[in-house]
């Protein structure tokens, strides 16, 4: 099966690589880049900070630039991850504290809420990007929760020109993987300029979860699914 992967680099290698073993052909097109903002950790953990989150595998690599004494202070925190690929990239970053929540930021923030019972005036310290999802930053919120938000990277779209892509998705390929709710719409941003050219029809769409699939163009989701947990071994079992 022809497969596009939209996700960024470097986690669209490794997609491609299991996909290849899986016996399918991947095409590579991530429709977003991360760029790092390593100054957003220039400040040690205040001193009341008693928990890490972070929901995105890119906040690790950015904690992997920072110089070996300020790594070590986020080092020394316990770490709540978002899901099972994050916290992979937490353990290889040096954390060895690490708990994962279900998948998703709801019930990340349960989690880290249960967690900080007996001390809900604790900080929770929050590595993550632009855009993102407010869903557990407000949950937190509304439990009482103290938060210090920081911004490490920022995703920004990937721009290829229309004869590029055309030249990718020919021809169209049977099913596209999306990642993420940013992602979604870049993809309705790409069928507006191509749909005279490209098949896309006959194309179907597995999203990581119901809410990525939500955020695609209304003619696509009909040929959309997702699997029951937001985890990549679950969405590559719908192929």
């Amino acid at each position: 099966m022809r497969v596009l992967v939209t996700r960024p680099e470097p986690a669209s290698a490794r997609t491609a690589a299991e996909l290849e073993r899986r016996g399918h052909e991947p095409v590579l097109l991530p429709l977003m880049q991360a760029l790092q903002q390593p100054e957003a950790l220039a400040a040690p953990p205040a001193p009341d900070t008693a928990f890490l989150a972070v929901t995105s595998a890119e906040a690790m690599r950015v904690v992997k630039t920072l110089p070996d004494d300020a790594r070590r202070l986020f080092l020394a925190l316990p770490l709540f991850a978002v899901g099972r690929a994050t916290a992979r990239a937490a353990r290889e970053a040096g954390f060895t504290d690490v708990s994962v929540a279900d998948g998703d930021g709801h019930s990340l923030a349960g989690l880290l809420i249960a967690k900080s019972d007996q001390n809900p005036g604790a900080s929770i310290l929050y590595l993550t990007g632009t855009p993102r999802s407010p869903d557990f930053e407000a949950k937190l919120q509304e439990a009482g929760r103290m938060v210090d938000v920081r911004e490490c990277y920022r995703m920004v779209p990937s721009i290829y020109p229309d004869a590029a892509v055309i030249d990718k998705l020919t021809p169209m390929p049977d099913t596209i993987l999306v990642y993420s709710s940013e992602t979604a719409r870049r993809l309705g941003e790409l069928h507006e300029r191509s749909s005279e050219v490209l098949d896309w029809p006959q194309t179907r769409f597995l999203c990581l979860s119901e809410k990525i699939a939500d955020a695609l163009p209304a003619d696509f989701h009909a040929r959309s699914c997702w699997p029951m947990e937001p985890r990549e071994d679950l969405l590559l079992l719908l192929l």
